[in-house]
């Protein structure tokens, strides 16, 4: 979405501002056409990540560079890490498309982190190419892969507070996860709605004799974006709790393998 945004921008600053603008006088503005471009290229350099390291005694959590300028805490060391397991989390800004989110394709695995403190840290690991967008990414597998050497070399458990789960239960988990977000005639009525609704209000407004002002215009594109912006909390909401459901699944057959690695070592 960062990307998509500086390219709009930039087009539309450096390209077609010129050809439409200029003539008209309407560009730079004595610089300020450029403010737009120079407020997303700060804001792409504020949410910069770091990068993820982990070593032997803890982790370097990734953090944008404004939470660094803050002096947030990184480093993370094991002995305060309650729970560490695969957790699902979805593509920042995917709740926009309710079609997208609603097949799952944008849904990816990255890494919990629970504290004995209570603190909750999520690692995303989300591909840079589209081409390579799959739930489980080669940053994460490398990664996880390394945490699991770790503590399987000390003996030690990476999960210890899962909850339990009946074969049936695991079963059920798995359908809700797999059951669409939002009904696709939801998805199409909120979405296709805006116009009709926009058509109705201004009939409404010069039966009834209301002036068009600007601000009964914004209360008519007010009314308007509600359906839209309902089914959009509405998709981010559905999204959160079958990320919950994903994520309290992969805790637990992490918990079964780190188990089941045991009675074979033990064996």
């Amino acid at each position: 979405m960062t990307v998509a945004v500086l390219l709009l921008v930039s087009v539309v600053t450096l390209i077609i501002g010129p050809i439409v603008a200029a003539p008209e006088g309407l560009w730079p503005l004595g610089g300020f056409c450029f403010l737009p471009l120079a407020v997303v290229l700060l804001a792409v350099a504020l949410f910069k990540p770091s990068a993820t390291r982990v070593f032997e005694d803890g982790i370097e959590v990734s953090l944008p560079l404004w939470r660094r300028l803050a002096a947030s805490r990184r480093y993370v060391s094991w002995s305060e890490i309650r729970d560490i397991y695969p957790r699902a989390y979805e593509v920042a800004g995917s709740f926009l498309s309710p079609f997208a989110s609603s097949a799952g394709t944008l849904v990816h695995t990255g890494i919990g982190i629970e504290t004995r403190e209570g603190r909750r840290i999520l690692l995303k690991f989300t591909p840079g190419s589209i081409r390579a967008f799959r739930a489980d990414t080669q940053g994460y597998l490398e990664a996880m892969a390394v945490i699991r050497d770790r503590f399987t070399r000390r003996g030690e458990r990476m999960v210890t507070t899962s909850k339990s789960f009946s074969d049936a239960e695991v079963l059920a988990m798995q359908s809700r996860a797999r059951e669409p977000l939002l009904r696709i005639e939801g998805v199409f009525t909120a979405f296709f709605l805006p116009p009709s609704v926009v058509i109705v209000l201004l009939l409404a407004f010069q039966w009834a004799g209301i002036l068009f002002t600007p601000s009964t215009i914004g209360l008519v594109l007010l009314l308007a974006f509600l359906p839209p912006a309902i089914s959009m909390a509405r998709t981010l909401r559905q999204s959160e709790r079958r990320n919950e459901i994903l994520s309290d699944l992969a805790k637990f057959q992490e918990h079964l393998r780190e188990r089941m690695e045991s009675s074979a070592d033990r064996q």
